[in-house]
């Protein structure tokens, strides 16, 4: 059988302001999209309501902009994370903010543990950067003016919450910066699984640790229990990625792809190559013409064209034709 196959899927024109699983991508940096989740934004009108509830209109108005204002350094530390990864050649698909902060979604990690070093590192320091730049802002107009709400001027708490974000992101923990920091030294001494193993086992420890402290020595504090929550599970997903990837990585193409499947013919008509596609378990069908493989269909794509073209149509002209082809020997 021929090279192993990967489908790419196929994109459609995007409008500027979209929804792609459950996020509103509000705009790009650098070419990275941007995207906000609506649970975000939930966040943003329950702090506006509290605000309003405990001080009128303006607790409200200035609960919500420095919500706003800390939620863009945080856009600036995942970026510098972006940044540094791509200069690496790592593709950034996007950031998304996250009530418990931001996320850069990327294809996968620099693997030199310098380059994963350099790039965990990048965004605490932004973070301290912007703390360094709001200190410079605050003694040089001082601490009355348009930005301040009674004692807790704007600038001030955004100075300190930038300094707590870098410092608890340097925690040598996963997921946190400082997780992969020390997964990066470590991988100079021992292998790149056992290192992450480590990583994950701090993290994990400081994510229980974090919970129990939540639960029994501050009353029972949500935001505390959900952030370790969150730290213990994206360890853990963390450490399954590692291990997953290190077995891969001794299994080819050839060895994984599957030998035996169904072809659909390209000129066949979507009733009739869908009434075959339903016969079996198979969900993605190579397309071929001449014995050539001209793209790949799914029982969705069929479906799909059936519903809104008709069955007159083809299969041709719905497969995806981006297909990379991959030489059997790859792992």
């Amino acid at each position: 059988m021929g090279p192993a196959t990967h489908v790419g899927r196929r994109h459609t024109a995007l409008t500027r302001y979209r929804l792609v699983g459950g996020s509103l991508q509000i705009g790009r940096l650098f070419g990275i999209p941007v995207r906000v989740h609506l649970t975000f934004l939930l966040l943003v009108a329950f702090i506006g309501f509290a605000g309003w509830m405990s001080g009128g209109p303006p607790k409200a108005a200035w609960s919500m902009l420095f919500i706003v204002a800390l939620f863009a350094c945080v856009v600036v530390h995942e970026l510098a994370h972006s940044l540094v990864a791509r200069s690496y050649g790592v593709r950034v698909e996007s950031i998304t903010l996250l009530p418990i902060g931001g996320v850069a979604s990327m294809e996968e990690m620099p693997r030199k543990p310098a380059e994963e070093g350099l790039m965990a590192i990048a965004g605490p320091a932004a973070s301290l950067a912007i703390a360094g730049l709001l200190y410079a802002v605050i003694h040089g107009v001082g601490y009355a003016g348009p930005m301040a709400y009674g004692e807790r001027p704007l600038l001030v708490m955004l100075m300190w919450t930038n300094v707590m974000i870098a410092g608890f992101n340097l925690l040598p923990a996963f997921p946190m910066d400082g997780g992969r920091v020390l997964r990066a030294i470590l991988a100079h001494y021992m292998d790149h699984v056992r290192a992450t193993d480590i990583a994950v086992s701090l993290g994990q420890g400081l994510a229980v640790v974090i919970g129990l402290a939540g639960i029994f020595l501050l009353d029972m504090n949500i935001w505390l229990v959900l952030i370790a929550i969150f730290i213990f599970m994206g360890a853990g997903q963390e450490g399954r990625q590692v291990r997953t990837q290190a077995v891969l990585e001794r299994v080819s193409a050839g060895q994984a792809m599957i030998r035996r499947f169904e072809t659909l013919n390209r000129h066949a008509p979507l009733s009739v190559a869908l009434a075959y596609a339903t016969q079996g378990y198979q969900h993605d069908f190579p397309v071929v013409e001449d014995d050539t493989i001209v793209g790949v269909v799914t029982r969705q794509d069929l479906l799909t064209g059936l519903h809104t073209l008709g069955p007159q149509y083809t299969v041709g002209e719905v497969m995806t034709t981006n297909v990379c082809q991959v030489p059997p020997e790859a792992n």
